[in-house]
């Protein structure tokens, strides 16, 4: 039986720097939104207010775990979530990749 931190270190994330998977639509809608309830759904904690006017969510998408909690969880539809291109995102395996 796997403890947990060997099932910790069985996760693998490459990111891919030049597409983000996760976006926000429309951050005007966010200001308004009385709820932001994808600063508490998200497990991985890639949803943050970061108090500027014009995009006061921060995306830290290489946190991302692929649930796709934030767009569900959004009041608005306003989280467009797709799966990271093939290779890319989360990796479940026995050994962290060497390339």
């Amino acid at each position: 039986m796997s403890t947990l931190q060997e099932k910790i270190n069985s996760l693998y994330f490459k990111p891919d720097d030049s597409w983000q998977h996760v976006i926000i639509r429309d951050q005007k809608l966010c200001k308004d939104c009385s709820a932001n309830p994808c600063l508490t759904i998200c497990p991985a904690g890639v949803f943050g207010w970061n108090y500027a006017v014009t995009a006061p969510i921060g995306i830290a998408y290489k946190q991302c775990i692929e649930c796709g909690a934030c767009r569900l969880a959004c009041p608005c539809k306003n989280i467009d979530f797709f799966y990271p291109k093939s290779s890319y995102g989360v990796i479940y395996t026995e050994e962290q990749p060497t390339s």
